[in-house]
């Protein structure tokens, strides 16, 4: 199982929306799913159908009864497209899933949860106590949404039949002389045929939504208890991080061939412009008789009345004349001062790149919120499950702490003041806390704020909260009355 090719957002949703995802996966891949479903029943319905040609509700109500053996190919499909299997219709009719069919065909028939369990039997292919306790752990939740998935398919099925049905009685001509129904209001033999045809077509198109939202229910239970969603982001991120090592060894590579590329050139330009003191005077004579050299020009520009030779000249910035006899002094210059010079360039050109590409990679995220800033949020009004409105709270906090906890309500009392102490902040301090967030992250903005004795106290509350919420460690009295009295320091009305 390769959770990177996962084809469905791993993310954890409640029951109702995963039954919607399951139900999108069977329109997204309703062709093989429906010829799956299709593909499994035709053979013995035919037979059936010409056994009992006579009375083809014995047929349709044998097929039905075999629904459960129905279910299984199209989800082993789905199955192998949710992570990008490749696998045609026939290959998967020929790895057709056989195993533990006698019991869904006994007592198991009769489950109301049937297409969220299937996927144990089916795929993960467990039998005796191993199926009975994976599937203690799987209807730990869900349990009333698969029902209400049974429940709401069994409806759209004889939806689907009653609609086949009367519409072929409404668009079949009199004059044809087909009769439905007798002369004592009963069923003809046409009559039944065509209602069991009808329900055999409402079984086949149904087939697929129902199957897909159990196994949708299954998956959702499954991120939930394995944190798909968690391991698929630290697949990402090292992706990332190897994305990233491998364009920066690139730009390495290639900022450091550049300076070769550059040294090498400047070598070049040094051997072929080496000439002796005589040669280089008659080259230097020959230069200035040239017609580059004395000519006469008169320039014409805007300038400030007082301005002064002086003035620019002691507005050169001191430091760059230091480093040029700094490197005059320990480096020296080439013969060819272009050589150097167009050396020392390359290098500045590469490094401000280099810093460019680096400020732009690093501040990526608040570079691409730029133009998208929305309206400002609204404080949540409940975090962890508690409410952190101000309405909720009582007068007089720390009292009504310390009375609850007199009374050995301990996890009130303290969950009292840890959402009264989520709440002012909120409210009179202004933090920006997300539902997303968690208490640690929570207790990093309260320390962002810059008041230490505000931080210190809200550490020491959450650390407490979180031992008796999810350690089930109760702390001792006197803690409890220290926090209040840190409470009522730094969080009451007395402390502004």
């Amino acid at each position: 199982m390769n959770l990177d090719k996962l084809q469905v957002d791993a993310s954890i949703r409640s029951g109702w929306q995963a039954l919607d995802l399951g139900f999108l996966m069977a329109r997204a891949w309703f062709r093989p799913l429906y010829w799956a479903g299709l593909l499994a029943m035709t053979p013995l319905t035919a037979i059936m159908l010409l056994v009992f040609w006579e009375s083809p509700f014995w047929a349709l109500a044998i097929i039905w009864w075999l629904k459960p053996m129905w279910e299984r190919l199209p989800l082993f499909i789905a199955s192998r497209k949710l992570f990008d299997e490749k696998s045609d219709l026939w290959s998967s009719f020929k790895a057709f899933p056989l195993k533990d069919v006698l019991p869904w065909l006994l007592w198991r028939r009769f489950s109301m949860q049937r297409a969220f369990d299937n996927p144990v039997t089916v795929l993960e292919e467990l039998k005796g106590v191993q199926r009975r306790r994976r599937l203690r752990v799987l209807h730990g939740k869900y349990s009333d949404v698969a029902l209400g998935n049974q429940f709401v398919c069994f409806c759209f099925e004889l939806l689907v039949c009653f609609g086949i049905s009367l519409a072929i009685s409404f668009f079949t001509p009199d004059a044809l002389g087909i009769k439905v129904n007798d002369s004592y209001g009963d069923l003809t033999i046409l009559g039944e045929w065509m209602f069991t045809l009808s329900a055999l077509a409402a079984m086949t198109l149904v087939l697929p939504f129902h199957s897909m939202g159990g196994f949708a229910l299954y998956l959702n239970r499954r991120i939930e208890l394995e944190a798909w969603d968690i391991e698929i982001s630290f697949h990402n991120l090292a992706n990332r991080k190897r994305e990233t090592a491998s364009r920066s060894a690139g730009l390495l590579a290639s900022s450091l061939f550049a300076v070769i590329v550059c040294l090498t050139a400047s070598d070049g330009v040094d051997a072929a412009t080496d000439h002796n003191r005589e040669s280089a005077a008659e080259m230097i004579e020959e230069v200035l008789q040239g017609e580059d050299f004395g000519q006469e020009r008169t320039l014409r520009k805007w300038r400030f009345k007082d301005w002064s030779e002086e003035v620019e000249e002691d507005s050169f910035p001191e430091w760059i004349i230091e480093f040029i006899e700094w490197w005059e002094a320990n480096i020296g210059w080439s013969t060819d001062f272009s050589g150097t010079a167009a050396l020392f360039k390359v290098i500045l050109v590469l490094t401000f790149v280099g810093l460019l590409i680096y400020l732009l990679y690093r501040y990526r995220g608040p570079l691409s919120r730029l133009g998208h800033l929305g309206p400002a949020e609204k404080p949540p009004e409940v975090l962890f499950g508690l409410d952190v409105t101000p309405q909720s709270l009582p007068p007089d906090v720390p009292v009504q702490v310390l009375r609850l906890w007199g009374e050995g309500a301990y996890r009130e009392a303290l969950s009292l003041l840890y959402r009264a102490s989520l709440s002012r902040l909120i409210d009179r301090h202004e933090l920006a806390f997300r539902a997303c967030h968690t208490e640690a992250e929570c207790a990093a903005l309260v320390k962002a704020r810059g008041i230490e004795s505000l931080s210190d106290y809200f550490w020491h509350l959450t650390v407490v909260w979180r031992q008796l919420a999810y350690g089930h460690q109760v702390p001792a009295g006197d803690i409890v009355q220290d926090l209040c009295r840190g409470w009522t320091k730094e969080l009451s009305d007395v402390a502004e």
